[in-house]
């Protein structure tokens, strides 16, 4: 390891000579491979936590049939903040009992959503009309697979994107930003260790 001298100091009468290092401190760049990884990784992990992944079965509902509502109940006993509303139809001659359930902000103030609106968790699903709406469809969209499943509001819209999967795709953006540091890790190396080689480097002649 090279040395130099960086500085001369009389103690007791004697001249000491301190030494520093001038080798730069090497970061390997698996390390920020690693770091990208676990970034990308934790990134999926919430997206996936939140909901976000549903998108994909919302954009698949816009091809769903419609069918006529039978009846149309709603559980008021649902936590602060949820509604939860059930939905009886029929899809060739058998009778379905499915509910839907989404959540507001009961601090908010708005005319879409009974109680308040605003921002929800992202793990929630923010309602996008008021109560009265879901009491008073006529027809829900059903998956021709499974029809005990149902969509009140079919297709991936403008509004569905901005405020219900806005929130839970929101993590996504760090998936991209892991990636990046992952196949960038060896030039994100190289430039630390040159900044530090940069530092130790002012410092040395700061003590001269």
């Amino acid at each position: 390891m090279k040395k130099n001298v960086t500085q001369l100091k009389k103690f007791d009468g004697e001249i000491i000579t301190e030494t520093e290092s001038n080798s730069a401190v090497s970061i390997p760049a698996i390390v920020f491979v690693m770091i990208g990884l676990f970034v990308a990784l934790l990134s999926i992990g919430a997206v996936a936590f939140f909901g976000g992944f549903y998108v994909m079965d919302e954009w698949d509902s816009k091809d769903w049939t419609e069918t006529e509502v039978l009846a149309i109940g709603q559980d008021y006993t649902a936590d602060e903040g949820t509604q939860i509303f059930f939905y009886n139809y029929s899809v060739d001659g058998v009778e379905y009992n499915s509910t839907f359930s989404c959540d507001f902000n009961v601090h908010g103030e708005s005319e879409r959503t009974q109680g308040g609106s605003g921002i929800v968790n992202p793990w929630e699903t923010q309602c996008l009309h008021d109560s009265e709406y879901y009491l008073n469809l006529e027809s829900v969209a059903y998956n021709p697979d499974d029809p005990s499943e149902i969509d009140v509001y079919p297709g991936l819209t403008y509004k569905m994107i901005i405020e219900v999967y806005g929130p839970k795709l929101a993590p996504g953006v760090f998936i991209f930003v892991g990636i990046v540091i992952a196949l960038k890790a060896r030039r994100i190396a190289v430039e630390i260790e040159n900044k530090i080689t940069e530092i130790k480097g002012k410092i040395a002649d700061g003590n001269k």
